[in-house]
């Protein structure tokens, strides 16, 4: 798969990029609790070490309200 930076122009393999993973853990009572956020996968450009998502992060939030992130309700 073919991905470009839509910083510097980039484009490479999958497997050129890095890919930065963000997790909390929640503790209590001595138990890690389950993280109720979904949080996307960022992308490392190799070139210009910029990080972007694949994906808009905020469109499954649009999808439950009916609205489409390409309408300008950001």
């Amino acid at each position: 798969m073919k991905i470009k930076c839509p910083h510097c122009g980039f484009e490479g393999d999958s497997s050129e990029f890095m890919y930065l993973y963000e997790a909390t853990l929640y503790l209590v009572d001595s138990m890690v609790e389950r993280e109720e956020r979904v949080r996307p996968v960022l992308v490392i450009c190799p070139k210009c070490k910029q990080g972007f998502f694949l994906e808009n992060p905020y469109e499954r939030f649009y999808r439950a309200s009916g609205l489409s992130s390409s309408s300008g309700n950001k």
